[in-house]
């Protein structure tokens, strides 16, 4: 499978002041980003093609992506397209351009999935679960309850969602929570767990490597140790001869001879 994906930056889901439509927009407009430049200029209206949100609500999207340092728009006139700069970050989540494309769920589906993501336990291959009750997951996607409730029932209805009963309930409402398992490789989000296994390969070639690093250092150290024991036998053996006054030619002769009588 391709390791393909685009990015999004933990700290978007976290920033209050972005909505999960925001983070849809955002993902629209970096699937065409370079990575050499960080940048790409696709038009509006592949925007709004891609994304399903209307021009109008781009337009805002855009406006508040910029504001909040996660994209700057370098505008180039009415006949040509704006040139989009995506800023640095460091945690992310990842999301495949099958699953951006997919129109097995809607726009507004789709936004819920982005936003809640990161959320996730993703300990199970394939799935990931969310434990926190619809008012609790309001407060960190920042989309309402009755939203949540209803992407809920749509996804599960279209088999991308399990919910689970459980016996603990909100301690806001008193209702029981759920526990809800969305069917991530099914919604084409495969490639979380292909990287997760990228990472643990690429862990495993360095151990390797520092392992390999180790066993040369101490060869290494070994060949030192005989290059100086023997240095230093060569100055013992010298020191014998220059105090017994023998030469090579002699210790040749005493080697060739069958017995040496003392």
């Amino acid at each position: 499978m391709s390791k393909k994906h685009i990015q999004l930056p933990n700290g978007m889901t976290e920033n209050k002041k972005l909505t999960p439509k925001d983070l849809l927009v955002y993902l629209a407009i970096k699937k065409y980003m370079n990575n050499e430049s960080k940048s790409c200029y696709p038009s509006i209206n592949t925007i709004v093609k891609d994304s399903g949100v209307s021009k109008v609500t781009v337009m805002k999207c855009l406006d508040k992506l910029e504001k909040e340092k996660y994209i700057k728009i370098i505008k180039n006139g009415m006949k040509r397209n704006n040139v989009y700069v995506f800023l640095s970050y460091k945690n992310f989540e990842v999301f495949s351009e099958e699953f951006l494309e997919t129109q097995n769920i809607d726009l507004n589906e789709k936004s819920y999935v982005i936003a809640s993501q990161h959320a996730m336990f993703k300990d199970i291959e394939g799935f990931g679960k969310i434990s926190y009750s619809d008012t609790e997951l309001s407060k960190i996607i920042n989309m309402d309850r009755h939203s949540i409730a209803k992407y809920n029932k749509s996804l599960e209805e279209k088999g991308f969602l399990t919910v689970v009963p459980t016996e603990k309930t909100d301690p806001t409402t008193g209702i029981k929570i759920n526990e809800k398992f969305f069917h991530l490789n099914e919604l084409g989000q495969a490639i979380i767990w292909t990287l997760q296994k990228h990472d643990e390969d690429l862990e495993k070639v360095k151990e390797k490597i520092t392992e390999n690093s180790k066993d040369v250092a101490l060869l290494l150290n070994q060949i030192k140790e005989l290059k100086n024991n023997n240095e230093e036998q060569k100055k013992i053996t010298k020191a014998l001869m220059d105090r017994y006054d023998v030469t090579i030619k002699d210790l040749k002769n005493l080697t060739t001879k069958e017995e040496v009588i003392l």
